[in-house]
């Protein structure tokens, strides 16, 4: 039976490892399929269909929108491009480019003063053949004055404080004459000038006269290097590239300025650009401006060489216009060549037929569409180049989305998603179905893990080989398994990546293929492997309840607690003790050393002094839970001492010798109440004994007395006869005596006494009884002396009980008590309690002890040869305590005393 279930338990982990096999292949399947890759104007674009893109038309999916975002984004940029290189819809390379105009409207432009204007065609070369520059080496003051004198009044002003400061170039021609450029501040002050012109002053670039004067001192107060270095600090505040300085060894400073290399001549036919300039400042910006045209406009040509051939009309199904008024007329910009003369209205029309369209005036805030391109989304791929859309602008795009032309990127994408969106639902049904199976089999797996069967018999903990090996062991590898577990993930999602970077319509060789599915169908078998390896060992050690107890945690903490044990139970109070007791020292020491060593590492400091804190918390925590155990074992001692023998200790929620010791008091209480319980079986056994044989007794005693009666009423007088039947008398009344006495014990013993009580005054029946033993007291020549004999004491009992109880004392009396004595009788009342104490002298030595008087069958008198059964005291006693009162015997040598106690009824 049991190898039947292993080879059956082996069976269905094998197939739960095909089932994952086969769930990774659908995966790799679903995953390496899944890719859409399209060649567009940017580049190859690849796209992943996801499951919950299984239900979606092409039109609605995240891919075609992408694509139509893209198209739109290519137009936009398209329609600029076409009006900075195309004239009447053709490229123009003899197109005139103002570069600082072209810099200005690309965002390029420092806020150059001048202006080239060159040749398209010349620029686009030139950006082929790259932009070059040559290095200018010079001194500081060659640098300065390379353009002209420009340490000139002009060029200086005074600051609010009237110190000299550098102003601007006003002129910088090398005959140290103006340049004749307007100050931008003169225009905005002629008025002004004209009346200082009146007032005998003269106004020059801002400036009176009198300032001119003033600053053509100050000029002569300062030496050629200084005003040198007023105008290169000026010029290099302008940030106006990479001109460098750089200290020779002689000490002196020299100036490495990159200066652009003409390839092309300007429109006007001069090649430096030095010509245009009067200073660094204006050729440093013009230099930067031609730079960044041709580095556009050459860009742009590349762009527009891809975008104008993608976009034509026979080769794309994306159909747009652009149509816009500039100050030259109105443009209009389309791939639609019959719908380029037809009105807004006609165009509008036409587009909307399409099944995904857009159509925008921004004049008119009108936005029409259904795609999932919103106007704001537009307005931002308009803002990039709102230099060139006018708010006169109105733009029509449309998607034939019948894709007639085919090798456009959505016809490719089209085909591609048609082909693979009906297969995923079913392979993810497929998966769905093999994983639930899978989960099924993992269920029943875990359930009967570690169950055995033996005939009829089934038993469940069943642990192997491999499943006792240290729990510790077991989780490592368990880690280790997770960890290659992750590795082996990001090693089937590159590939996945990898098959999606291929491009989804070829995968490479055939060979490749089964590399990558097999790659994937290793990835579950691993996984299921290592999971029913680990799992299934941990779920029968669970069952087993050896996941704990089959650890190196276990065995090191079992070997600890030992040896605590040996330690702290041993008989050698030096290693019970002072050994515990050094190591905590030990280890407190240690911990505060260590504090003082990385006291001035705070951090580390004060985790020291929290770990020896914390030791000593946890160390007077146990101190203190065992004082706690000890004293509630010392409790339960008490109260097992007291008599409550059935009281358990909970060992269970003790610890240690505690628990030890607190289990040897439960035993100590199962022992005493086993003791109980025997002494109290063999006293029934003993009651039962005495009832029994007083009841047998008492029917032949019955019979007998009887007839000793019927013999007395013969009067027979002869003798011996008559003396026999004297004896028989004697002996039968004393039988029958003992029998009843035998009988009232019984009761008492058993509880089935049935007690009348009252108010009784004590005194009177004591004063009764003296009466009634008067005549016997004088036989045995006793004395009564009762000085308390009017004294009321009230007590609640049983009247006729409590004449036995005095009945039976004075009986004692008259047969123990030596004659000619004294009997004296005390009645007393303390502390609401009634004590009546009766004293005699005994006739016999009394060489036994008081409490031995009160068992049955005990008589003063050890010869036995009085009368008396040797219950008389027993029943007394019996009879008093069974009322709630007590009774006390005590010996002084020959002095017999007996006190009776109540509580006084009021």
């Amino acid at each position: 039976m049991k190898k039947r279930m292993m080879f059956k338990r082996l069976g269905l982990e094998l197939l739960q490892h095909a089932l994952v096999v086969a769930v990774m292949v659908a995966v790799a399947g679903l995953l390496l399929n899944s890719y859409i890759t399209v060649e567009s104007i940017n580049g190859t674009r690849i796209y992943r269909i996801f499951p919950m893109d299984s239900g979606l038309e092409f039109e609605e999916s995240e891919i075609f929108h992408d694509l139509f975002r893209n198209a739109v984004s290519d137009i936009t940029q398209l329609v600029v491009i076409k009006e900075q290189l195309e004239t009447d819809d053709v490229l123009d390379p003899y197109k005139k480019i103002d570069v600082t105009e072209y810099a200005r409207r690309i965002g390029a432009d420092q806020g150059c003063a001048i202006s080239v204007t060159y040749e398209l065609d010349d620029l686009i070369k030139w950006g082929k053949y790259g932009v070059e520059y040559i290095n200018r080496m010079m001194s500081l003051a060659e640098f300065v004055n390379y353009f002209g004198n420009c340490i000139v009044p002009e060029n200086f002003a005074l600051d609010e404080y009237g110190q000299l400061v550098f102003d601007d170039f006003h002129t910088v021609k090398k005959d140290g004459e103006t340049d004749g450029r307007e100050d931008p501040d003169q225009q905005g002050e002629q008025e002004g000038n004209q009346e200082g012109e009146q007032s005998g002053e003269t106004a020059l670039y801002g400036k009176t006269q009198e300032e001119m004067d003033k600053i053509s001192e100050m000029l002569e107060e300062y030496t050629e290097e200084q005003l040198v270095d007023f105008v290169f600090s000026h010029i290099m505040r302008k940030n106006l590239g990479n001109i460098k300085m750089s200290r020779e060894d002689d000490g002196s400073l020299t100036v490495s300025v990159p200066m652009l290399n003409c390839r092309y001549a300007t429109v006007d036919g001069t090649r430096q650009l030095i010509s245009y300039a009067d200073n660094w400042v204006d050729y440093m910006q013009l230099q930067s401006n031609v730079a960044s045209a041709i580095g556009s406009l050459t860009t742009n040509y590349q762009r527009y060489q891809i975008c104008n051939s993608a976009y034509r009309e026979e080769n794309s199904n994306v159909k747009y216009m652009v149509r816009m008024m500039t100050a030259e007329g109105m443009c209009t910009y389309t791939n639609i060549k019959h719908l380029k003369e037809a009105e807004d209205r006609e165009v509008t029309e036409y587009f909307s037929e399409y099944r995904r369209y857009l159509i925008y005036y921004p004049d008119s805030l009108e936005f029409m569409g259904n795609t999932i391109l919103s106007e704001e989304e537009l307005d931002n791929y308009i803002s990039v180049y709102d230099y060139a859309y006018p708010d006169t602008t109105h733009i029509w795009i449309g998607i034939d989305s019948v894709y007639s032309i085919e090798g456009d990127t959505f016809h490719t994408a089209n085909a591609v998603y048609q082909r693979i969106v009906p297969n995923v639902n079913k392979i993810l049904a497929g998966i769905a179905f093999l994983a639930l199976v899978w989960l099924g089999l993992g269920l029943y797996l875990t359930i009967t893990a570690g169950v055995t069967a033996e005939g009829e018999i089934r038993s469940t903990g069943h642990l192997n080989r491999f499943d006792h090996i240290w729990t510790e062991i077991l989780l490592l590898l368990g880690a280790g398994l997770v960890y290659g577990a992750v590795y082996g993930f990001r090693s089937i999602m590159e590939i996945a990546e990898t098959a999606g970077a291929a491009g989804a319509e070829v995968m490479g060789t055939q060979l490749t293929r089964l590399y990558k599915y097999g790659m994937f169908a290793l990835y579950g078998l691993y996984i299921s492997i290592s999971m029913n390896l680990v799992w299934y060992s941990l779920v029968r050690r669970v069952k087993a309840n050896s996941l704990w107890r089959d650890s190196f945690l276990s065995c090191v903490f079992r070997k600890l607690a030992a040896a605590g044990r040996f330690i702290l139970r041993h008989r050698n109070s030096v290693i019970s003790t002072l050994m515990p007791y050094n190591l905590f020292l030990f280890l407190n020491l240690s911990g505060m050393a260590l504090v003082y060593k990385l006291w001035d590492q705070k951090l580390y400091a004060f985790l020291g002094v929290a770990a020896v804190v914390l030791f000593d918390g946890i160390v007077g925590v146990l101190m203190f839970r065992h004082g706690a155990e000890q004293i509630e074992i010392v409790e339960g001692i008490r109260r097992i001492r007291d008599g409550e023998v059935e009281y358990k200790l909970d060992s269970d929620s003790l610890h240690g010798s505690s628990r030890d010791l607190a289990e040897a008091v439960n035993n100590i209480g199962e022992g005493i109440k086993k003791a109980v319980r025997t002494s109290m079986k063999d006293e029934q056994m003993k009651t039962d004994l005495i009832t029994n044989v007083s009841h047998d007794i008492k029917t032949p005693l019955t019979s007998i007395i009887n007839y000793v009666d019927l013999l007395k009423r013969l009067k027979i007088e002869e003798e011996p006869a008559r003396g026999y039947i004297d004896i028989l008398d004697g002996k039968a009344q004393r039988l029958k005596l003992l029998t009843d006495d035998l009988v009232e014990v019984s009761k008492i013993t058993s509880g089935s006494i049935v007690l009348n009580r009252e108010r009784l005054n004590l005194t009177e029946l004591v004063n009764q009884a003296i009466g009634e033993f008067s005549e016997r007291m004088e036989e045995c020549r006793l004395q009564i002396v009762f000085e308390t004999s009017d004294l009321p004491a009230y007590i609640y009992a049983d009247s006729s009980r409590m004449w036995r109880v005095v009945e039976n004392l004075f009986n004692n009396i008259c047969k123990y008590a030596m004659e000619g004595t004294r009997v004296y009788i005390d009645m007393t009342k303390r502390d609401g309690r009634v004590e009546a104490s009766i004293k005699n002298i005994s006739s016999q030595q009394m060489n036994i002890r008081p409490d031995e008087l009160t068992e049955r069958f005990i008589r003063g008198d050890s010869s036995r040869t009085t009368e008396g059964s040797g219950l008389g005291l027993s029943i007394a006693k019996s009879l008093v305590q069974v009322q709630g009162g007590s009774f006390e015997i005590l010996l002084d040598g020959d002095l017999f005393k007996v006190v009776i106690s109540f509580p006084e009824s009021g």
